[in-house]
């Protein structure tokens, strides 16, 4: 298949699955086993030169961690962690993220403590 032959589309999502598998640490190999694909389909999804089935790209959210607006839509300069999102958040409403976590985590306190 020539280049011009490739799906825009698949090109986006094959770059996305690369950039995910590469930072969760994976090799091809390894990930292939994990979503039940063979490595030689999963080089060719990450070419760009076949697509993916939901129910392909479903295992690989899971296995991956990430969410499939991750791999169809090219966020992956979003942050992933919590840490990365508070880090992305001006540091003039940390005062208010502060209160709110440490509200949520009273709430969640108080929950459990009647559960036991």
């Amino acid at each position: 298949m020539r280049a011009k032959d490739k799906k825009e589309i698949n090109i986006t999502v094959g770059q996305n699955i690369r950039f995910y598998r590469e930072k969760a640490g994976l090799n091809r190999e390894k990930l292939s086993e994990l979503i039940g694909v063979s490595p030689r389909f999963l080089a060719d999804c990450e070419l760009g030169f076949v697509g993916i089935s939901l129910t392909t790209l479903k295992k690989i959210c899971e296995v991956l961690g990430v969410s499939a607006d991750n791999i169809l839509w090219n966020n992956q300069n979003q942050p992933t962690t919590l840490q990365d999102m508070i880090a992305h958040i001006d540091p003039k409403y940390h005062p208010y993220l502060e209160k709110i976590i440490t509200t949520q985590l009273e709430m969640i306190s108080l929950l459990l403590n009647k559960k036991l």
